[in-house]
This record gives C-alpha cells, sequence and structure tokens, in this order.
C-alpha cells in the first residue's frame, strides 16, 4: 500500500460515524484528565514549585508577580529584567525562569487584582475567566454555521478540548484572552462593528496580534468598527500613562527594544523553540538572527499579500465571515516573528470552518484533525520536535488550507450549517 493510500484509508476509517464519537469522547477525556490532574497537583504541592524546574502555573507566575508589584507601587520596576527576576526569584527560586516583562503599561490595570488572593487561587480563577471569555468568542463565531445546539456543543468542547487550548490553560497565559478579542475584532466587522470596534481595541494589550486587523477593517469598509478601536485603544492607554506616568511609556518602549535585541540575538531569553514563524523554526535550525528575520519579513509579506487578496475579494459576503476571520487569526501569528505554541489557540476558526463548512478539505478533516492532535500531544514527549517545530508547521498548514481553499467555486458549502 503506498503512502497516499494509507492516508486515504486512515481517513474512510475515521470518518465513520461511530469511530468520530468515539475519538470525540477520547479527546474529551484527555483533556478533562489533564485539566483535573493539573488542578490537583496545584492545591496537593507545597508552595508552587514542582519538581527542580517545574512552577505551577508556569508562565502565570509572570503575571502574578507583576500584580504583586503593581499593587506595592512598582509596577515599572517590571521592565527592568534584573529587578522583575529578583522579585520571581523571591517567590520561585529556579535557574530556568529567565521571564520578560513587555507588556505594555494597560496590561498593570488588567492584572493588578491577582495579587490580592492567595497565587494558586488567582491561578485557577485567571484561567477560568480568560477561557469563560474564549469559549463566549467561539461560541459566537460558531453559531451562525452551526445553529443546531448539539452540533455547536460539540464544537465547542472540542474546540476547548484542544490540545492548543489545554496547553495555554496548564501554562497560565493571556493567550485565551487575546485569541478571543482577535476573533471578535475580525469576525463581520462591518455588521458588529461595535463588538469588533471593542475587541481591537483592547487587543492592544498585546499589539503584536493585531497587525492585519487595520487591513481587514479597511478592506472590509468597517469604518466605525476602525474609529471604535482607535477611540477604546487611545482612551485605555491614555488612563494608563495618567496612572502610571508617561515614564511608563519610556520603561515599555525599552523593554521592548531589549526584547527584541534578544529575539534577533542570542534567543537566551527568547528561544526559538516552540514559536510558531518561519523566524522560529529558522533559528532552531541555527541560521543567524538576521538571515531568520528577513525571511520572517518576506513571509510577512506574502501573508498580507495573500490575506488581504482574500479579503478584498469576499470582505462583503457576510457568509464568509467564519472564513475570513479564521484565515485572519491563523495568519496573524505566522506575521510576527515573536509568537509562541500558546498563541495557537487563535486556529479555533480555522478548526471549526475546516470541521463544518470547507468545500474541498472537510472531507479529510477526521485525518488532519487527528493528525494534529496527536502531534501536538506528543511533541512534548519527543526530541526536537523532530528538527521541524510542530506549531509552526500546524499554523503553516492551516493557513494553506484556507488560502486554497478560497480558489474553489464555494468556500463554503451551502447546506443547512454553512
Amino acid at each position: 500500500m503506498t503512502l497516499f493510500g494509507f492516508f486515504a484509508a486512515a481517513n474512510r476509517w475515521l470518518s465513520e460515524p461511530s469511530r468520530q464519537a468515539l475519538m470525540t469522547r477520547l479527546a474529551l477525556l484527555y483533556a478533562l484528565l489533564f485539566i483535573s490532574t493539573t488542578v490537583l497537583v496545584t492545591f496537593l504541592t507545597p508552595g508552587i514549585l514542582n519538581g527542580e524546574r517545574g512552577i505551577i502555573g508556569a508562565d502565570f507566575l509572570a503575571f502574578y508577580t507583576a500584580s504583586d508589584m503593581t499593587l506595592q507601587g512598582r509596577a515599572l520596576e517590571a521592565y527592568d529584567f534584573e529587578s522583575f527576576d529578583a522579585a520571581l526569584q523571591g517567590r520561585a527560586p529556579s535557574e530556568a525562569l529567565g521571564m520578560m516583562w513587555q507588556y505594555p503599561p494597560v496590561m498593570f490595570l488588567v492584572i493588578a487584582p491577582l495579587a490580592l488572593m492567595p497565587y494558586k487561587l488567582g491561578y485557577c480563577l485567571w484561567m477560568l475567566l480568560t477561557a469563560s471569555v474564549y469559549a463566549f468568542a467561539v461560541k459566537r463565531l460558531t453559531e451562525d454555521v452551526a445553529p443546531d445546539r448539539a452540533v455547536l456543543f460539540r464544537a465547542l468542547a472540542l474546540v476547548l478540548a484542544a490540545p492548543f487550548c489545554v496547553g495555554v490553560m496548564i501554562n497560565g497565559q493571556v493567550s485565551l484572552l487575546t485569541a478571543a478579542l482577535l476573533m471578535l475584532a475580525v469576525y463581520k466587522p462591518k455588521t458588529d462593528w461595535w463588538v469588533a470596534g471593542l475587541a481591537a481595541g483592547f487587543l492592544t494589550i498585546k499589539p503584536q496580534l493585531g497587525l492585519l486587523v487595520p487591513l481587514v477593517f479597511i478592506l472590509a469598509g468597517a469604518w466605525r468598527a476602525f474609529i471604535v478601536a482607535a477611540l477604546v485603544g487611545i482612551t485605555i492607554h491614555a488612563i494608563s500613562v495618567l496612572v502610571y506616568g508617561p515614564e511608563s511609556l519610556a520603561a515599555f518602549f525599552a523593554a521592548v527594544t531589549r526584547l527584541q535585541t534578544d529575539v534577533v540575538g542570542l534567543g537566551l531569553r527568547t528561544p526559538p523553540k516552540s514559536m510558531t514563524t518561519v523566524f522560529g523554526q529558522v533559528r532552531d535550525w541555527g541560521l543567524s538572527g538576521d538571515v531568520a528575520m528577513n525571511l520572517q519579513y518576506i513571509s510577512a509579506v506574502m501573508v498580507f499579500g495573500l490575506g488581504g487578496w482574500v479579503w478584498w475579494r469576499h470582505a462583503q459576503d457576510e457568509a464568509q465571515s467564519l472564513y475570513l476571520a479564521a484565515l485572519v487569526c491563523t495568519g496573524a501569528i505566522l506575521v510576527t516573528p515573536y509568537a509562541y505554541a500558546y498563541e495557537m489557540a487563535v486556529l479555533a476558526p480555522a478548526a471549526i470552518w475546516l470541521a463544518l463548512c470547507a468545500n474541498r478539505f472537510r472531507v479529510h478533516a477526521p485525518l488532519i484533525f487527528t493528525g494534529f492532535w496527536l502531534i501536538l500531544v506528543l511533541r512534548r514527549f519527543l526530541p526536537r520536535d523532530f528538527i521541524l517545530q510542530a506549531p509552526f508547521w500546524i499554523t503553516l498548514v492551516a493557513f494553506c488550507l484556507l488560502i486554497f481553499g478560497a480558489f474553489g467555486r464555494k468556500i463554503a458549502i451551502a447546506d443547512s450549517r454553512c
């Protein structure tokens, strides 16, 4: 049997309704066990260190520490690596931290309440709240193409149980919130301009994820969303400047400059491992930062060009709203060089479109999803992702499927769900 024949047979086997139901239950069971085990370990482990290198909540330590510094009136010290590292070490002594703080000053307002509660409670509440916002965004994007409640619930459950979401919950990152904001910002921006504008404005807490949003608003003619986004963004950042002073912006930009230097340089605090970009893959192969960055610029121009072309063709067709949102969300973590695997939560619209609406590739969805699921679950047990960065290649394949989907006679299937 040829390799193509093997994959075809595997896809037919996985396409059986009974096996799809079984795979769904297994995926949900895996996610439930993983998250429940994490919660148990969180509260049963003395302190927040879990072994020599493990930390309960992982990256949440950075948010909690910055929150504590904010409440102490030392917020801007978080931008200084030595001061921030000393604060981190005071809470979790470990040689494996290397965390940096490079969020805009407005982020201090978002995280300030975290340190008002114990660390572990704050971690669980942080993930519950961000996951709830994410679930709301996914539901909003899905309900138009899956009006049947059973289909909607199944799609929502599978997205939340996907490794790219479970990984964020374990990692303690802010990615579920920022992914939700990006999804809401680019879904029907002309029609639901108020929601899109608000989401885009608040997305400026992590501006590198919103590089494609202005282009989307322009191509869609979503000028009201553009204005709302600008007003919201200006307002929240102005408030942060009033609270923390204009020197907070200088400290932020200095931190971004140091981050960029480290990313392009030795990558001591920003290793290329597990990035979703050409830059990360090329750096992981050992090429210089300058070469990797030039290749990243080329790939970003290609994503901007292809994504902009598809949006220009279909921006006025509201029936393609899910597809267009999926295209932008997937492209968002390809165009910025600094994006790690935890940003893959933005792939949810692409997964939903492929499962419910894809004209060309829907028949292959069971095999694609199973393959991606296994890769993301098993990659942590494999040496260096077999020299290939799984997060990057999965994101790239998803983007290519979306682009190739635009060449079909119709992007979406004209059935009861799309």
